[in-house]
């Protein structure tokens, strides 16, 4: 109960101001709904009194004063009626002003409370001893509204609802003169049931509400969360892929997967491009002074800063290949000015790195190439997508910049006739430099950086060395407020975010403006029945819950209780009604009892009772007939007595005919009496009735018609035989007014419950609207939420991914992490290149890309499957293929190194699936793979285009496997070797062979996949990697061709 009474308000008061401004125009609807038929019974009262005085009395023997009496209490109700006409008309028309707000309601529900009063004073004072009980039907009409239909809080309510029970209890004992024990007890019993129902119907009502209002901003945040989302998740997309290339797979992806021969090809021809190939001489040495989280954060910061400078010359960032850097101008817009664009980014590269070379005191430079041709760009492979560009003039580029000189821009001579005069140039010479320019005889130049930029060859000075990185990089330009700012995937944030929860705040507030009452309901619901137009959503509702039916049954069943003790006191307790009605208290029992079982936790037997009071809850339709019984059965019960009361008073009709006496007037008076407590009770079985919020509407205006109609049919037979036993002694007093104010007030409350009824289940099928966009828009949230991480693990790993989807990370903290043994592979295909020709017949070489698309995607496919789990796929550039194991604690085994094992196993699948792909297109490609074991570095470099890599000693060597490997060989190191060989894979030594950077090694051959698996367990790099601890990480090219 306390529960019930307490004050039901949100913690935050701006929460609770959009709350009570949400149900503002509901609120004023039901007020002016009470105000009008307030005006109206006041108006029919009104008319009433004043038929009173055309009316021709008889006046009986001695009745002069009294008469004069009687004159002057209908005078005064026709002066109350026509100034509560006057208050009601003022209040309509400030109720139905836009303006209105929620406190304006509320002093106006006050006014409305004080007018209850006063009528309450006034009505009571007009029938005193003659029909007393008159006042108590229209205190318990008044005090049930004020609770169903007034915007009052709990406590206010009650607070009104025990002034007016407290003022009609007090002028029934001292102003009606038949008041006894019996009669007060049975008032104030039935006036507290009309507060108990006022608050089991008012609680409920709130408590939905209240529930409707969250759900309805919870459906706005899901929406704005999901716009915010959508916004991220293109934001990612579009920093790694060009958006004509995002938009195509997104909306590929979001759509139902088509049954094709081949996957499809993201690819687009661009002509008039110039292509740049920059690559960091001299790194190697950086990354030997500093340690991972630095070398990292160096690549970071050194490749935002290209980035930047990429955007603002107009390039297009295509990879990162360890320290390689290569962008292209004229995708995906055409630009004449191409050309100028990329050799002002390779002058504005190599004049960033002479920075670091001075503030690192490290001699590193930058080595630029350039051509101007054409390009296929898009993405291969079903996995790790990664913008890229084809063609014969991208592999020429690549070797401009190879051949080229640190320091310089190195061009062809195709740039520079896009140049024009606007640069001074010498001769390149690249021929001597590099053997592909030789064999092609490319003529090529170098770009003379205007004066205006200084000299590019700062000497180096003595500076020590500086630890804080990140100060270093400020000198470059990077002010830290860059990196707080901006997050994974989307660069600077110009604009400072809202707060969420304000963000939603103003979104409902500008929601609940524009939003109708009206206009949803006409949109969703009928007009008569209000069943949704929709019968999906309508089948929905009628399967949703009821919290509250509980509490709907036991105010029906304190209902049915006090119209039981009141017809025990009142009438006569050995009427046979009684006995007739047995089973219909029975079922009044039977009922509630079957809805409580619901609640009872331990449920031992009684399982058809359990599994009757668990539909009840469940199905609407079901917990409809129960509540439609409930109310009918107390009906019934009243309805039983009025007949044995029809009964009784025709037999006194019948006796005292033609005697004039007291007791003739006495007995008339007391079946007056009986009448109006048969009223009270007939409307204490409508509340009953409209208790049941859950009940429809319809339902309950044929009940509340029902009884109306019964209880009119058998009052008029009342009037009949009770007037014709008075009609010598007091038909001066009973005027018109007293035989049809009763009929004013019970119609007057029948109306405004139908009302309610109305009101009600609208507003409750509305939230339920409410609540199923809420799920829908949550649903799609999840949704959305899983294709974000679905699009995201095909540009990031899955557990890099979930580190920047949980947390708020910013550019200055750097994603990396030391993995101590992990398994990386290359696998290349180096008879690509002869196959790769451009031609018109295979559309420039596009039909060629097909091909190596299908092979990728395959070799991305076989990752799908259960044993490979332990395999990230890394990259793809060009014909070669990079993949690593144990990159995390879960897919790193280091006592039976699976991930080593899967590795070999994968090895081996590829070349199996090379080989099924060569025979159904009559190719001969072969398949060159390289394997190491060892420690690497893991990050994510660009925070404008977020790139994953690995690096370290462990993947240079990977890489030098497979460069040096041999066609149709999985050459692997001698630490793969003793892992396999363990494991009872067959391996043959190759011997020691001459690896760039790295000196003799000895290599050996993965010879097939395990025959007999041994059980042994060892670990045989332990040694290996605590003698290589110390060993400073290096980074990897990553390039699918070794650099001269």
């Amino acid at each position: 109960m306390k529960k019930v009474c307490s004050t039901h308000q949100f913690r935050n008061e701006q929460v609770e101001m959009l709350y009570q401004r949400y149900f503002l125009k509901m609120n004023q609807s039901n007020m002016t709904n009470l105000i009008t038929l307030l005006l109206m019974i006041c108006v029919v009262m009104l008319v009433i009194s004043l038929t009173d005085f055309a009316m021709p009395r008889k006046l009986a023997t001695n009745s002069t004063e009294v008469h004069a009496t009687q004159y002057d209490k209908l005078l005064v109700l026709v002066c109350t009626s026509a100034c509560c006409i006057a208050i009601y008309g003022i209040l309509l028309n400030v109720v139905s002003r836009p303006a209105m707000n929620e406190v304006y309601l509320i002093i106006i529900s006050y006014f409305i409370l004080v007018t209850f009063v006063i009528l309450e004073i006034c009505i009571s004072y007009y029938f005193d001893d003659k029909r007393p009980l008159l006042g108590s039907s229209f205190t318990l009409a008044t005090t049930y509204l004020t609770y169903a239909l007034m915007p009052n809080r709990l406590k206010d309510a009650l607070l009104s609802g025990f002034i007016l029970a407290v003022a009609d209890l007090l002028l029934l004992v001292y102003v009606g003169t038949m008041s006894g024990i019996a009669d007060v007890t049975s008032c104030f019993i039935i006036l507290l049931c009309g507060n108990i129902a006022g608050v089991c119907t008012h609680y409920p009502r709130e408590v939905a509400q209240r529930k409707a209002f969250l759900e309805t901003r919870q459906c706005i945040e899901a929406r704005l969360k999901i716009q915010r989302e959508n916004q991220q998740q293109e934001r990612l997309l579009l920093s790694v892929l060009p958006r004509h290339v995002a938009m195509e797979m997104k909306a590929d992806i979001a759509g139902q997967p088509k049954q094709e021969q081949f996957h499809k090809i993201y690819i687009q021809k661009h002509e008039n491009v110039s292509i740049l190939f920059a690559d960091i001489c001299g790194f190697t040495t950086l990354s030997d002074q500093c340690t991972a989280e630095e070398l990292v954060r160096i690549l970071n910061e050194l490749f935002a800063r290209f980035d930047r400078l990429a955007a603002e010359h107009h390039c297009l960032r295509i990879k990162l290949l360890g320290d390689c850097y290569y962008c292209v101008s004229g995708l995906p817009e055409a630009r004449p000015d191409h050309a100028h664009c990329t050799v002002e980014m390779g002058l504005d590269m190599i004049d960033a790195i002479a920075l670091v070379r001075e503030v690192m005191n490290v001699n590193v430079n930058m080595r630029v190439g350039i051509h101007t041709g054409r390009v296929h760009c898009g993405v291969l492979g079903l996995r790790k997508w990664q913008f890229d560009v084809w063609s014969n003039d991208v592999t020429l580029a690549n070797y401009m910049e190879s051949g080229g000189i640190p320091g310089r821009v190195h061009i062809t001579k195709e740039t520079l006739s896009c140049l024009g005069n606007d640069y001074v140039v010498e001769p390149g010479n690249g021929g001597e430099r590099n053997s592909y320019l030789k064999d092609h005889n490319i003529d090529t130049y170098l770009i003379v950086a205007p004066s205006y930029r200084g000299d590019t060859s700062i000497p180096y000075h003595n500076h020590p060395m500086n630890g804080n990185i990140a100060k270093e990089m400020r000198i470059m330009g990077h002010g830290s407020q860059h990196g707080h700012s901006s997050k994974l995937g989307f660069g600077e944030s110009t604009e400072r975010e809202k707060n969420p929860e304000d963000e939603v705040n103003e979104y409902l507030m500008k929601a609940i403006d524009a939003r109708s009452i009206d206009r949803l309901r006409i949109e969703h619901c009928r007009t008569l029945l209000l069943n949704f137009r929709d019968p999906v959503k309508e089948a929905k509702y009628l399967l949703e819950k009821d919290r509250m039916l509980t509490m709907y049954f036991y105010c029906s069943t304190f209902c049915f209780i006090t119209v039981l003790l009141v017809q025990l006191v009142i009438f006569n307790r050995h009427d046979p009604a009684l006995f007739y009605s047995t089973p219909i208290i029975f079922l009044l029992v039977l009922i509630p009892l079957l809805v409580y079982m619901n609640n009872i936790k331990k449920r031992r037997g009684f399982s058809t009772l359990f599994f009757v009071s668990r539909t009840i809850h469940k199905n609407r339709n079901v917990a409809q007939i129960f509540c439609f019984v409930m109310a009918a059965c107390i009906y019934g019960l009243v309805m039983f007595r009025a007949f044995s009361l029809s009964i009784e008073v025709q037999c006194l009709n019948s006796t005292f005919e033609g005697h004039n006496n007291c007791t003739n007037e006495n007995k008339g008076c007391r079946q007056y009496y009986l009448i109006d407590y048969l009223m009270l009770l007939v409307m204490v079985s409508m509340i009953a009735c409209a208790v049941y919020q859950i009940l429809i509407s319809l339902l309950k205006a044929i009940i509340l018609l029902g009884g109306m109609a019964g209880f009119l049919a058998a009052y008029f037979i009342y009037i009949k035989n009770v007037d014709s036993i008075i009609c010598l002694y007091r038909s001066s007093e009973h005027t018109f007014t007293h035989q049809y104010m009763n009929i004013v007030v019970l119609g007057g409350f029948v109306t405004a419950l139908i009302i309610h009824g109305q009101q009600t289940e609208a507003t409750y099928r509305l939230d339920f609207v409410w609540k199923l966009q809420a799920t829908e828009e949550k649903e799609d949230m999840e949704h959305l939420e899983a294709y974000n991480r679905k699009l995201l693990a095909n540009i990031l790993p899955v557990h890099v991914a979930e580190h920047f989807l949980n947390s708020d990370k910013n550019n200055d903290e750097l994603y990396h992490e030391q993995c101590d043994c992990v398994c990386i592979m290359f696998a290349t295909i180096p008879n690509f290149s002869e196959f790769y020709v451009e031609l018109e017949s295979n559309n420039e070489g596009v039909e060629c890309l097909r091909l190596l698309n299908e092979i990728i995607a395959d070799f991305d496919e076989l990752l799908s499957e259960e044993q490979f789990k332990y395999i990230e796929k890394i990259k793809s550039t060009g014909s070669t293929y990079m993949a690593a194991s144990g990159l995390t604690q879960n897919t790193c085994d280091m006592h039976d190194y699976k991930h080593v094992t899967a590795m070999a196993d994968y090895a081996l699948r590829l070349k199996e699936l090379l080989e099924e792909v060569n025979e159904h297109s009559f190719n001969h490609f072969r398949i060159r793979i390289g394997i190491n074991v060892g420690p690497v570095v893991a990050g994510v470099i660009g925070a404008r285009k977020p790139q994953y890599d690995i690096w370290g000693n462990a993947v240079n060597v990977a890489s030098r496997m497979d460069s040096t490997g041999i066609p149709d060989k999985i050459q692997i190191t001698k630490e793969v070797n003793q892992i396999l060989h363990a494991k009872g894979y067959p391996t043959k030594c190759r011997g020691t062979i001459n690896v760039k950077g790295k000196g003799s090694m000895e290599t050996f051959f993965l010879e097939g996949p395990v025959k007999n698996r041994p059980n042994i367990t060892l670990n045989p790099l332990a040694s290996s990697f605590d003698d290589k601890s110390e060993e400073p990480m290096r980074t990897t090219l990553g390039t699918i061709s070794e650099k001269n």
